[in-house]
């Protein structure tokens, strides 16, 4: 299980020499695992800037280390736990990793009150939707993710990174392939609820980002999924306008040409799938069908 933790560097961007001081102190008391050095530092941080918001970033990450737990246990393992097996493959009980609720709700809460304070930092919006990806609430990241996108809309003000930093790179390919990170976990899983997630997330990029090919390119993933051919063809052919060298949008487009028994297109796709260096193993095996085709 990943722990979200935001991201503080040593120096601020444009901070106070308070700033500087508190931030290398804190780091230095997390690295150690230095508790109530922490505790200290974060005192005191509170009494010369509180409206700094990486003190709020500083607090969150102190609190929701604070809230997990792992738990090892004689019983099956539950959710996304993992199971432990004997020497002879029969179950033996199960690890499961978790946070405490009353402190987990602490650290979202110093998110969104950072948040209030400094809306455009992205960091503490992308914090706050992680928290919910690992206590598996799909429906409370999604709208996280949202309200950050339009939050961001309706004021106009560039997002910033952590320390007050712009973004490490433009939006436009920064934000689409975040959301994109987002959907992973959901593809992995494998179930029908969590294409669905997914298919969410693809239609946020779709809806603030229409220029990426990310959007259309997981929605059609999505119905492809849903053995919805006629739906996931042209969602991949957007994609494929909008980047013509991806060997995966290639490769799906001649899976599903062949699939549809459109073998001009099949053909089509596949010679510039070849033209690839990535795309060449998967062009080797589509070939095949492709030479099937009548």
């Amino acid at each position: 299980m990943r722990i979200p933790f935001i991201v503080i560097g040593l120096l601020l961007a444009a901070g106070s020499g308070f700033a500087q001081t508190f931030q290398i102190d804190y780091r230095r008391a997390m690295q150690t695992q230095d508790t109530a050095k922490v505790r200290k530092v974060l005192a005191a941080w509170q009494r010369k800037e509180p409206q700094n918001p990486d003190l709020f970033v500083a607090r969150f990450n102190y609190l929701l280390r604070k809230a997990y737990r792992v738990e090892v246990s004689t019983s099956q393992a539950t959710g996304r736990g993992l199971a432990i097996q004997q020497k002879d493959g029969k179950p033996a009980g199960s690890i499961n990793e978790g946070y405490e609720p009353q402190l987990l709700e602490a650290a979202r809460a110093t998110l969104r009150e950072g948040i209030k304070l400094a809306s455009e930092r992205l960091d503490m919006r992308f914090g706050l939707a992680r928290t919910y990806e690992l206590t598996h609430e799909p429906d409370h990241e999604v709208a996280v993710l949202a309200t950050a996108l339009a939050d961001h809309k309706a004021s106009g003000k560039p997002w910033r990174w952590s320390e007050g930093k712009a973004l490490p790179a433009p939006e436009t390919v920064f934000l689409p392939e975040s959301l994109e990170e987002y959907m992973l976990p959901y593809w992995q899983a494998n179930t029908p609820a969590d294409a669905e997630v997914a298919r969410r997330l693809a239609e946020l990029i779709n809806q603030y980002y229409p220029e990426s090919s990310l959007g259309p390119f997981n929605l059609g993933m999505y119905y492809s999924l849903q053995q919805q051919p006629d739906k996931a063809y042209p969602l991949f052919q957007q994609a494929h306008s909008r980047r013509p060298n991806d060997w995966q949008t290639l490769a799906n487009l001649t899976r599903l040409a062949i699939n549809m028994n459109r073998k001009a297109e099949a053909q089509q796709y596949l010679a510039s799938l070849q033209k690839l260096p990535a795309g060449r193993p998967a062009a080797a095996d589509l070939g095949k069908e492709v030479r099937k085709m009548k």
